[in-house]
């Protein structure tokens, strides 16, 4: 009965000092969001306070992502920190979570600009996005059903959550991308839209053109039609069907050549 009694008045452990500053960047980071939601788009002077709470909040997502597998490991403990052997299986999940993350780099990387180009792109972007966390999340359920010592190893855990769920969150996108332009229809549908505004920085260049079934979207183009083109004017663009439904476009052109 002692025993118990010893037990029941047992003070709590204390919070870890990877929580206490998981928390606390936490905290940081949702304080930020709070005067970006204020200030909105802003165009003037208070632009720069907008560039530095922008600035701030980065460096503290960094400091968390740089801290995640410590904190990953304190939240949920694994059952080692190392192995003197690994299974061939287990060491086959962690290479090939490492090499699909790496391969949806380089297909993201080649996809970009098309997706940036597509019509409704961001939509077609994070319903692509959202099948490829399925997939990791299912990939993830079996796995540990059937294959759990995948995850007993501190760091091989981390680097098979990483590579998986960032691998299919970046690899199914560039795929969808791919197949719905290169399947496209080859007829172009070109035709002239307003240029409602235009803006430039760190080497790119962006139109923002209102379409027919779109408000107002932002399309990457060259220097050469940037410098060429005037807000309030017009620009042609030629615009494929694409295989999945999600129209693209091929070319910009200006209306006076």
């Amino acid at each position: 009965m002692k025993q118990k009694k010893n037990n029941l008045t047992a003070r709590p452990q204390k919070t870890s000092e990877i929580r206490k500053e998981f928390y606390k960047r936490l905290l940081f980071i949702c304080l930020g969001i709070i005067p970006l939601l204020l200030i909105g788009e802003p165009k003037g002077p208070e632009r720069f306070i907008g560039a530095a709470i922008v600035i701030i909040l980065v460096y503290q997502f960094i400091l968390i992502v740089k801290s995640s597998q410590l904190i990953v490991d304190d939240f949920f403990p694994p059952k080692t920190h190392s192995e003197t052997k690994t299974k061939p299986f287990d060491k086959f999940i962690y290479y090939f979570a490492m090499t699909l993350f790496s391969s949806a780099l380089v297909f993201e990387f080649f996809e970009i600009r098309v997706i940036e180009n597509t019509i409704n792109g961001m939509a077609f972007f994070w319903k692509s996005a959202f099948v490829g966390i399925a997939i990791a999340t299912l990939l993830t359920i079996i796995l540990k059903s059937t294959k759990s010592t995948v995850y007993d190893e501190s760091s091989r855990r981390y680097s098979v959550h990483f590579g998986l769920f960032f691998g299919f969150f970046l690899l199914i996108p560039a795929v969808a991308s791919f197949i719905n332009h290169y399947y496209s229809d080859k007829k172009e549908d070109c035709k002239a839209y307003k240029i409602e505004s235009k803006s430039s920085g760190n080497e790119t260049y962006s139109l923002y053109i209102k379409t027919i079934d779109d408000p107002v979207e932002s399309f990457k183009v060259s220097r050469g039609l940037y410098d060429r083109v005037v807000e309030g004017e017009q620009v042609i663009l030629c615009i494929k069907k694409g295989k999945l439904g999600y129209d693209f476009v091929e070319k910009f052109k200006p209306v006076y050549e």
